[in-house]
């Protein structure tokens, strides 16, 4: 089979297309024959050897999936060849999915609703289990409240605001002005350029306190977050960007406001994929979910694909197709 592999670690050009064995699947594994994949910015870190330890050389890249079963190891009864199934958290002491085939732990994998194609539910997959587990497990998200979203024009961002709204959240996101009105189109009630210079008070002067902010570049923009919660508010991080540090007086000011600074990782949190994505799937399949895909790139281009979704500006998620078939 074809798979995009790195021999070394490095930019996007370390990415070659390979012939490689078939995988098998092991004890508790489901081969999946993969339709797509997506660009996410774990796929930067690690073929830059940024995780510790780094994933071993040559390494196959790629997080996540959309296809169909092919055939499953012992010890899997929950999937059958045919099913047509999604999922994220692979890819980091394991093969990765840039690939025409990955052998995947089964319990890791959700079924992929028949209304939803295989781009949607790659463009889907690591984006939106992401964001719905920050917001609604670690976030205790609910009807009522007020969710700051930063990057919402991004592929976590914008699957952020859709869950926000979806939940009944009056949702505030951050964006630069060119990407206002997508935005908005996303869910958001109301959206402020992230580079203000005093970003607590824009925020609270466009929908008042806060009760959730789903932070993604949390060493720029925290003191800003926790000046934007009230009472209460959880600000949960998913990416530092830079080492955090916190103005003394807005540190002291969030104790006394009781506010909760919560940090988590979906590559950490594998157990907990099939059950988020399975909520996601039903949220695909009757339009109240939709990832934005900005392009969609052939498995051979996938290092132009990594380009491309690095660039500023880019809206939504990059999406690599591994088969010629749509859905």
């Amino acid at each position: 089979m074809r798979a995009i592999r790195y021999h070394e670690f490095g930019d996007e050009s370390v990415l070659r297309l390979d012939d490689v064995p078939d995988p098998v699947p092991g004890v508790g594994e489901a081969l999946v024959s993969i339709r797509a994949t997506s660009v996410n910015p774990i796929d930067a870190k690690l073929r830059e050897g940024i995780p510790s330890p780094p994933p071993s050389l040559p390494h196959v890249a790629g997080v996540d999936l959309a296809g169909v079963v092919e055939s499953v190891g012992p010890d899997v009864d929950r999937l059958d060849p045919g099913d047509r199934v999604y999922g994220t958290g692979f890819g980091w002491d394991d093969p990765g999915t840039y690939a025409e085939k990955a052998a995947v732990p089964a319990d890791r994998l959700a079924v992929l609703p028949d209304a939803v194609d295989f781009e949607t539910g790659a463009a889907a997959a690591m984006a939106f289990a992401t964001a719905w587990r920050a917001l609604v497990d670690r976030g205790d998200l609910s009807v009522g409240d007020t969710c700051l979203v930063h990057g919402a024009a991004g592929g976590v961002g914008h699957a952020g605001v859709q869950i926000a709204a979806t939940t009944g959240a009056t949702v505030v996101g951050t964006a630069r002005e060119s990407d206002a009105d997508a935005v908005r189109e996303f869910g958001a009630d109301a959206v402020v350029d992230y580079r203000t210079d005093d970003l607590g008070a824009a925020v609270r002067d466009a929908v008042g306190a806060v009760d959730v902010v789903l932070e993604s570049h949390a060493g720029a923009n925290l003191d800003g977050d926790l000046a934007a919660l009230g009472r209460g508010g959880r600000a949960v991080v998913i990416g530092q960007g830079r080492d955090l540090t916190l103005d003394p007086g807005t540190s002291l000011g969030a104790m006394f406001d009781d506010v909760d600074l919560r940090f988590m990782s979906t590559m950490a949190s594998t157990d907990d994929h099939a059950r988020v994505l399975g909520r996601v799937g039903s949220l695909l399949a009757d339009g109240r979910l939709e990832p934005e895909i900005a392009a969609t790139y052939p498995l051979a281009e996938a290092a132009e694909a990594q380009r491309y979704a690095a660039e500023s500006g880019v809206t939504g998620k990059v999406v690599v197709r591994t088969a010629s078939e749509k859905s």
